[in-house]
């Protein structure tokens, strides 16, 4: 049996029990309290009601037409009885219809007779309200959870943000059942409305109307405001055309402010706090998706670096520095409105134009950093005038490079690292016949290889010999100098001309360095024994980045004692351009080296204007001429007289001094008549791997052992 047909013969029973109390019924009607027929037993033919049963049933359903009623009909009367609950709150009515002469008795006194039907009846009204009540409440809670549960996987989607807002808005709509549903964000030049019950000055009525922050319901109309992080207002939600009956005030404001809050983590996901404009990881994902949808053309990409901000924010404090982003970014939304633009990271700005092309960004971008230029923000001697440098690139291919935004945009840092380097406050287009900006491109290419190389050890420690230009006989040390490869995928070594600009412009010199000092020293602890015998002196490079560094120094000093080498095997090789640059960080670590027992050689000697005056600064052991003045020792007396003037002065210091690049015997005879101690170069030694030279001397080492126990038992 059928719910309709269980209801139909549930209120017939009633109508059964009616017909009990007065046999002289011919028809019954059950009207439910909104007035509609629920259950209806007519007569053969039919009685027709009149108006005047019309009016007084809607008299009885609204509470003032009394608990009983009767009304003449044409050769028939129909008694209306009312339906309450315990409250005495309409629940519905019943008519009782019967012939004129068979109903004697007045409408109270039939009220009186049937009431124990009656009373059954309401009854059973009761719980059908309920029922209805509790199904419509499960109904709205669902419609409830379900815009929740939609909203919820709204935000963790799309990365377009007013995509995003738009299925938000859209789901209100569905599930709330609403005619309209409205968001005004003007900040962030947001305007959406679905639906047709808002203009924008209405919205911009209804954000006004919001300053204090408050929802508010009004009839048919509810609104909620959009707050920022500071907690202030910046918008306004507004859902209008309601089903009164399903949704009350209460709930409204729940699922309001249930939005707002959402709304609110879309917006700050999309938007950076300080600037308004759209959060670097949500341009990535936009302009990485652009790039991989793109068949033609790709999209022109802008990049954007403030030159001398640290000057700003030193000049004028931290507030005074966000103000000039601040500015910066309204320029970027005035000139780029039509476009997406972000901050990507501090003082770094980019920018995706669609349908543009690099001529035209380039005026664009002339534009802005001419605006720029004439701001000055502070006043007297506590102003600061900014300047902002500009690349502009199409995107590159998606898997080129793994820099600081990495991927399509890296043409366009490369190009504004070029503005930055050709004097700053300048726009420049990436040119691949450009061979600087191609370096660049190269390097950051390299970087994320360069990376993996020294985190998963693919890399290569090999060494050069150091030769004495006059042996002294055998009581001379040997000297190696310790160099690095980078191994490529089929272990091949890649020359360091190839990699190490790239780490010392993405400052990598420092782990590049802790490296080749960690497994250096490592190499050196496993065959100790040979090497202390063989009184070998082992070089290895420090860069600038290591010497500027607070934590090199701690880290050297636990890398001697937790491998036990003795630091006089030890000799650091610093340029004197290096050592001049970080000179306090620099004395630092070689006093404090130097007190233990390493050495240090002062390499790239003689290029530096003053670089006699600075071996009073340095506490070096070693002199290592530049190789500009070897490689042409022979022919050149300008080489010759410097080589010469540095022998001399290291003699006079009680130095040693290296030449590098020794290429042939001319070279290597005049080194000699010139007092140099040591030579290096492809005559007297090519780089080979350090292993085989330290297996090389612990050999010689075990048969000048042995020649001297036989040389005792000879004798």
């Amino acid at each position: 049996m059928s719910a309709a047909d269980g209801k139909d013969q549930l209120l017939g029973d009633h109508a059964a029990l009616l017909r009990a109390f007065l046999p002289q019924v011919r028809g019954i009607e059950c009207y439910g309290h909104d007035g509609s027929s629920i259950w209806c037993e007519q007569p053969d033919p039919p009685i027709r009601l009149s108006s005047a049963y019309n009016s007084a049933l809607a008299a009885i359903h609204t509470g003032h037409g009394g608990g009983a009623v009767r009304v003449e009909l044409d050769g028939a009367v129909a008694y209306l009885l009312a339906l309450r609950n315990e409250k005495a709150e309409p629940l519905g009515a019943v008519a009782i219809l019967m012939a004129t002469e068979a109903a004697t008795l007045a409408a109270q006194a039939c009220a009186e007779r049937v009431r124990p039907a009656t009373r059954t009846l309401e009854r059973e009204l009761c719980l059908r309200v309920r029922l209805l009540e509790s199904y419509r409440k499960l109904n709205v809670q669902a419609a409830e959870e379900r815009l929740l549960h939609e909203v919820e996987h709204a935000v963790q989607g799309s990365p377009d943000c007013e995509a995003m807002l738009n299925h938000i808005l859209g789901a209100c709509r569905h599930y709330l059942q609403i005619q309209s549903a409205a968001l005004l964000i003007p900040d962030k030049n947001v305007a959406i409305v679905l639906g047709e019950k808002f203009s924008r000055t209405e919205l911009e009525m209804l954000l006004e109307n919001q300053a204090e922050g408050r929802e508010a319901g009004d009839g048919d109309l509810y609104s909620a405001p959009i707050l920022g992080a500071d907690r202030a207002v910046i918008g306004v939600l507004a859902l209008a055309g309601w089903n009164s009956a399903d949704f009350s005030a209460r709930r409204r404001a729940r699922v309001g402010r249930y939005l707002a809050t959402h709304i609110a983590t879309v917006l700050e996901r999309a938007y950076d706090g300080l600037t308004g404009l759209t959060t670097w990881a949500a341009f990535e994902k936009l302009m990485r998706a652009s790039v991989a949808t793109c068949a033609g053309t790709p999209p022109t990409l802008m990049y954007f670096d403030i030159d001398r901000l640290q000057l700003g924010n030193d000049t004028l404090g931290r507030q005074g520095g966000d103000q000039v982003l601040a500015k910066f970014a309204a320029i970027l939304r005035e000139e780029l409105a039509e476009h997406t633009v972000t901050r990507v990271v501090s003082d770094h700005f980019a920018a995706q134009l669609t349908d543009t092309s690099l001529e035209a960004a380039r005026e664009i971008g002339e534009r802005i950093a001419g605006r720029f230029r004439q701001l000055e923000f502070g006043h007297g001697d506590r102003s600061f005038r900014a300047s902002v440098s500009i690349g502009i690139a199409p995107a590159a291919d998606d898997g080129d490079a793994n820099a600081e935004g990495g991927g399509p945009l890296v043409t366009a840092q490369v190009a504004c690292a070029a503005a930055k380097d050709r004097g700053r406050g300048r726009v420049e287009v990436y040119q691949p016949e450009d061979l600087s900006i191609v370096q660049r491109f190269d390097d950051i290419q390299l970087v994320g290889y360069i990376r993996n190389a020294i985190d998963q050890g693919r890399l290569a420690l090999l060494g050069q010999p150091i030769v004495a230009v006059k042996p002294a006989g055998p009581a001379t040390h040997r000297y190696f100098e310790v160099l690095v490869r980078m191994l490529d995928d089929d272990e091949s070594h890649i020359s360091p001309s190839d990699f190490l600009s790239a780490a010392e412009r993405y400052q990598l010199m420092e782990d590049l360095d802790r490296w080749v000092v960690k497994n250096t020293l490592e190499l050196l602890a496993r065959n100790l024994s040979g090497l202390k015998a063989s009184r070998t002196r082992f070089a290895i490079n420090l860069s600038g980045q290591s010497l500027g560094s607070e934590a090199f120094l701690p880290f050297v000093q636990q890398q001697l004692e937790s491998t036990r080498v003795p630091p006089e095997l030890v000799c650091f090789e610093i340029t004197e351009t290096v050592a001049v640059a970080n000179l306090q960080r620099a004395q630092a670590f070689m006093h404090a080296m130097r007190k233990i027992g390493c050495r240090f050689s002062l390499d790239d000697f003689g290029t530096g204007l003053s670089s006699f005056a600075y071996l009073k600064l340095f506490p070096v052991d070693t002199l290592k001429i530049d190789g500009s003045f070897i490689r042409d020792l022979p022919t050149n007396v300008v080489s010759q007289s410097v080589v010469a003037a540095i022998s001399e002065v290291a003699r006079v210091m009680q130095l040693e001094t290296v030449a590098e690049f020794v290429q042939d015997d001319a070279t290597l005879d005049l080194l000699s008549k010139l007092g140099i101690t040591w030579g290096q170069g492809y005559l007297l030694g090519e780089p080979t791997l350090l292993a085989d030279h330290i297996s090389g001397l612990k050999s010689r080492s075990l048969d000048a052992g042995s020649d001297h126990s036989a040389e005792k038992r000879n004798r």
